[in-house]
Order: C-alpha cells, then structure tokens, then sequence
C-alpha cells in the first residue's frame, strides 16, 4: 500500500494548480508539463486509495488530496530544473500541444491501464521463475 501511494503522489496531476504555483518562468513551464504528463492518471491510480476511504468522507477526501499536490509540483519542478533547460521545456511542451501530442496525453490512461494489466501477468509469472531459483 506504501508503494501505490508513493507512485500515486509521483505520477499524479490535475490541471488545476498550473495557476496557482508561484514561481518562475521554469517551474511554472515544469508544473504544467507535470500536468500534462500525468493528469489523466490521477482518476485510475488513486481510486483504489479513495476507495479505502469511507464513503461519507470521500469527496472531502478528493478535495485534500488534490490540494496537497501543489507542492508537490513544486519539488517534481526542481528535479525537472536538474535534468532538462527551459528551451527543452519549451520543445517538450511544444510537442503536446501537437495533435499527436495531444493524442498521447489523452490515450495514456488507457494504455496505462492495460500496462498495468500486463505487468500483474508478468509478475504471477515472474514469482513461477523466481520459485525455481529459490530452493
């Protein structure tokens, strides 16, 4: 369970803070990326998360979570400051704002979630090797 929200707080986003971060030209550029990249997942990875959340205390629940994202994008930023200057943000931005871009960022979920679907395979199948070394 630590690690599904560990990876839900890594590649989660919702569109709604862009505005909100105060920061430079950069960081704003990395948030948004942030967003672009991974807003969609948010639905998919945190659902079996609000589902353990009971049913009267859902949305307040939602609500929080999603508020507690900004900052959040503000330390995802830096690490983007680290890897990548702002003319590449620009590029990469520039890329999704493409139709095949755009493309990409509304089809991810759904290749996600069947990624997800393969990868469980390949783990029940990778635990049958692994119990032939283990002896």
């Amino acid at each position: 369970m630590k690690k599904l929200v560990f990876i839900l707080f890594v590649i989660l986003g919702t569109s709604a803070f862009a505005q909100e971060i105060e920061g430079d030209s950069f960081q704003k550029k990395a948030v948004k990326l942030i967003e672009l990249t991974s807003g969609q997942q948010f639905e998919i990875i945190s659902e079996p998360i609000v589902n353990q959340i009971p049913e009267g205390n859902r949305e307040d629940f939602k609500k929080e979570l999603k508020a507690s994202l900004k900052g959040l994008y503000v330390k995802l930023a830096e690490i983007y400051r680290e890897e990548f200057t702002e003319d590449e943000l620009d590029e990469i931005l520039a890329f999704y704002d493409t139709p095949v871009g755009k493309k990409m960022v509304d089809t991810t979920p759904k290749v996600m979630q069947k990624a997800m679907t393969v990868g469980q395979q390949w783990g029940m199948e990778l635990q049958s090797i692994m119990a032939k070394y283990m002896q």
